[in-house]
């Protein structure tokens, strides 16, 4: 189902490449009518086949209730998975995963039959509580999981083939050099406020769950949005956190194979949006950070293990790095999470948030950012815009 596009294929292009962040190519379209299949060219304009819903409906509960019995199987790939992210590695944990899922629950259900089911009369009324609930286990903890792990490896492979040169920033179409990425730190709301003058930046970057319309945060933070930047939970497809014509950057997707699957088992998977995820993660005007610019970040803040940069910090470096951008490149909201609350908007937060945050802090070296962005700082890179002339 393409809803509205009919039977597109969503912009497919053939080939095994990845780094579609620099590829030519135009994007064509072909929609089915009555008329027959016409060919609709990609313009500037946004064009979307996703829409996003609201946070909280009944079935992301259902479906993070799953998804809880799947963690086990599913942290060995995340401490020592190591595979590129490539069309090649999609399709390689596709049959993989097929494989070894088939295998295993073959071996689980029938154990869990020699355990407890053979000595049980024929029929549903005979099985036994302790064997029904030994093939659910193996249902929710290795079935469900394998199928989650071979749907999402194939959806991999087509999301990897997008052509998405024509992105905004891909293609270089800036709205301007100034560039301002406000952080989502507590003192983005104290001392002066800075609202009137964060609105007047060509481009302004913001993070994951931002909030500027709660409790007048306006006046501090600003309302301008140019550019979003996201990690796996997708927060631009919830309705509370959408920003219509922003453009939609994934800072970690291109980090690791596994990190890749986490961007769609989190919202696709977790939440049971499978065909949003797969809608949003199949538009070419979606992009993300190219796995040779994460790895070069990496050596400079001297990052080690699974540990990897913010968002925060991914951003800053790409506008610093890019063409067009006038130098210093202008920061608010970075407290490197040096406080007792994470986030500006901590009192807002729901709960399943705030254990997302701190979960999430544990895999970045804050102290060792900080002195990579004083570094910048000094050399005149980037500047804070507190300090900022008046």
């Amino acid at each position: 189902d393409s809803g509205r596009f009919g039977s597109s294929r969503s912009w497919l292009k053939n080939g095994g490449s990845t780094d579609f962040a620099t590829d030519p190519g135009l994007f064509i379209e072909r929609e089915r009518s009555a008329c027959g299949c016409r060919r609709v060219a990609m313009s500037d304009q946004e064009v979307r086949t996703w829409k996003p819903t609201p946070a909280g409906d009944v079935w992301c509960y259902v479906g993070r209730f799953l998804s809880f019995w799947c963690y086990p199987a599913i942290l060995p790939y995340a401490f020592f998975g190591s595979a590129q992210t490539t069309v090649e590695n999609a399709r390689w944990f596709r049959i993989y995963s097929a494989g070894l899922g088939l295998l295993g629950s073959a071996l689980g259900h029938t154990l869990v039959w020699c355990r407890f089911g053979r000595a049980a009369p024929m029929g549903i009324a005979g099985l036994g509580l302790a064997h029904v609930a030994g093939q659910s286990l193996v249902a929710v903890s290795w079935d469900l999981c394998y199928a989650y792990m071979f749907g999402i490896a194939n959806q991999l492979v087509n999301i990897l083939s997008v052509n998405r040169h024509e992105n905004r920033l891909n293609a270089g179409r800036l709205n301007g050099p100034r560039v301002l990425v406000v952080g989502n730190g507590p003192s983005a709301c104290e001392g002066e406020q800075l609202g009137d003058k964060i609105d007047k930046f060509d481009e302004v970057i913001r993070f994951n769950n931002f909030q500027t319309k709660v409790a007048g945060m306006a006046a501090w933070v600003g309302t301008k949005t140019t550019v979003h930047f996201s990690d796996g939970v997708l927060y631009p497809t919830f309705t509370e956190y959408h920003v219509p014509g922003a453009t939609i950057v994934l800072s970690l997707f291109m980090d690791r194979l596994i990190m890749a699957g986490s961007y769609y088992i989190l919202r696709g998977g977790a939440d049971l949006q499978y065909r949003l995820t797969s809608r949003f993660l199949m538009d070419p005007d979606i992009t993300w950070i190219k796995r040779e610019n994460i790895e070069r970040l990496k050596k400079l803040l001297g990052l080690k293990g699974l540990k990897h940069p913010t968002s925060g910090m991914l951003a800053i470096d790409y506008f610093v790095n890019k063409p067009g951008v006038e130098l210093p490149v202008c920061i608010h909201g970075f407290d490197f999470f040096m406080g007792p609350h994470i986030h500006y908007f901590h009192e807002h937060e729901p709960l399943y948030e705030r254990i997302n945050n701190h979960i999430g802090v544990n895999m970045h070296s804050p102290h060792l950012e900080k002195i990579y962005v004083e570094k910048l700082i000094a050399e005149g890179k980037v500047k804070f815009l507190k300090d900022m002339p008046k």
